[in-house]
């Protein structure tokens, strides 16, 4: 029996009103994916993941963004894709900030980003229009003082298997990519 694989579509609402039912609508379309069905501990995870891109919509995106879930055989993708403003990050070591499209760089290139409010994350840059996020050592954070801004790239990547960021720079889109694998 050859595995069929589904997608949904779905506008990410404006109004966080409408947030619970969009959250649980994605769940529902996952819901009987083998992979998670009965698995509480990867469920809430995906659960985090769509509720992080949600968040990341409502901070930083000005345009209509939307949700794009598609299941494998055994994988689930998620896109959150927005013709927002592109992401942009600093090079920890020399502080240069780079937008997308990226130049300068051989690829593949890793370094250490530096995020809002002086956090970091390691990244490779792959090409001039993308990277990918690398998971973060575990931290233990003394205070809430000290949780960064952009806490929620490193709780997606901590997630997921992969996590992307990439600039389709002829139509000014953004992409970020969320893939569980089983």
């Amino acid at each position: 029996m050859a595995f069929k694989s589904q997608k949904l579509t779905l506008e990410i609402p404006v109004h966080i009103g409408s947030y619970k039912m969009f959250i649980e609508t994605c769940c529902s379309f996952v819901s009987d994916f083998a992979p998670l069905s009965g698995d509480f501990k990867r469920l809430s995870k995906f659960k985090l993941v769509i509720m992080e891109l949600l968040t990341n919509a409502m901070k930083h995106t000005r345009a209509t963004s939307f949700l794009e879930l598609e299941t494998g055989e055994n994988e689930i993708v998620i896109k959150k894709i927005d013709s927002g403003s592109r992401f942009s990050f600093a090079d920890s070591k020399t502080e240069h900030v780079y937008n997308f499209p990226l130049t300068g760089f051989d690829y593949p290139t890793q370094l250490t980003a530096l995020l809002g409010n002086n956090y970091k994350l390691d990244i490779i840059v792959k090409n001039e229009s993308l990277i990918e996020f690398l998971e973060p050592p575990e931290i233990d954070y003394l205070s809430l003082n000290e949780v960064p801004e952009n806490f929620g790239l490193m709780v997606i990547r901590q997630c997921a298997s992969s996590f992307h960021y990439h600039y389709n720079h002829p139509e000014g889109k953004n992409t970020f990519e969320v893939v569980f694998k089983f």
